[in-house]
């Protein structure tokens, strides 16, 4: 049986599940071509290997790639498509989590006002644009995909509310947002309208200047571009550089820290932050709070409030 058609049949039989299986379906795709037209029996392990291994270092592609081949073969070999799964045994111990960077209030200036080096005759609004995406990205903590993916219908700022639809964990939430970012998001909206609104209320409403969704890939680019303008690096020995989603990590740090210095209860408002930001339970918000030095402070004094034992008054010896 053709790997081509297996690959299109265990697609299929995860859609029928609910699944949405976009990136897994993309890994399979490729691996379809790369291995080209040929019967499943004929795909050789060391064929595999340079697939899931590709160029470079181990990294947590390595480890996805394997795991959605070792689901395809688990299928394929569960239903009689293949008699063995040609996927290395042994696998390298997996790469350490990106630690995330989390942005001053002084370096998020500096990449909105680098914002303004992207200013294109080709592109007039391509500068707003990204301004527009990295006041929206701090000012909601939303996750890059979902800002991407906002229409036009989705932006209600009458009610300063947005709407993400089908979110990470298949979720619709409503996104609170507050007046500073209203305005920037209607002097965005009056420009973006001059745009083409290829389907209407449905259109992208971060958009490029043919009116069509900003792309992933490019916005990733662009993003690496400001950060360099900017002079916002980690380390010489860093492996990798900060990323646009590191503004997500940042939101999430600074509503804490803001919290400790207001007083707040923040065991009791964490529920609340993990709603906002989407995520399925506060174990996931907790992994976005960063120990930074900041947020240890605001911390350390707030313990600091509480352990302190009450001192009494100095007693005059008679």
């Amino acid at each position: 049986m053709k790997l081509h058609d297996i690959v299109e049949a265990y697609i299929d039989y995860k859609h029928s599940l609910g699944m949405r299986f976009r990136s897994q379906a993309a890994v399979l795709q490729a691996f379809k071509r790369a291995m080209g037209d040929i019967a499943v029996a004929e795909v050789k392990p060391e064929s595999v290997l340079a697939f899931i291994a590709g160029t470079g270092p181990i990294t947590a592609r390595w480890i996805e790639n394997h795991r959605v081949l070792g689901g395809f073969y688990r299928y394929a070999v569960g239903r009689g498509f293949a008699t063995i799964s040609p996927l290395p045994t042994e696998t390298p111990r997996p790469p350490t989590h990106l630690t995330p960077y989390i942005y001053t209030v002084d370096e998020l200036k500096r990449l909105i006002a680098a914002t303004e080096t992207l200013q294109t005759p080709l592109s007039p609004l391509l500068a707003l644009t990204m301004r527009t995406l990295l006041l929206l990205l701090y000012g909601t903590g939303m996750r890059i995909g979902e800002a991407l993916s906002l229409t036009l219908q989705d932006v209600d700022l009458e009610n300063r509310v947005l709407m993400v639809r089908d979110s990470k964990f298949f979720k619709t939430r409503l996104v609170p947002i507050g007046p500073r970012l209203t305005t920037v998001l209607t002097d965005y909206l009056s420009e973006r309208c001059q745009l083409p609104l290829l389907a209407g209320e449905a259109s992208a409403f971060l958009a490029a200047h043919t009116g069509i969704r900003l792309d992933y890939k490019r916005v990733s680019k662009l993003f690496g571009r400001l950060r360099q303008s900017a002079e916002i690096r980690r380390e010489a020995t860093a492996q990798y550089q900060p990323r646009i989603h590191d503004i997500r990590h940042s939101a999430a740090v600074h509503r804490v820290i803001a919290w400790y210095r207001a007083g707040a209860d923040v065991q009791k408002l964490l529920p609340q932050l993990a709603t906002y930001l989407g995520h399925v339970d506060i174990a996931s918000t907790q992994r976005y709070l960063t120990m930074t030095a900041e947020l240890l402070n605001e911390a350390s004094l707030r313990f600091e409030r509480y352990a302190e034992p009450e001192v009494p008054p100095c007693v005059t010896a008679p």
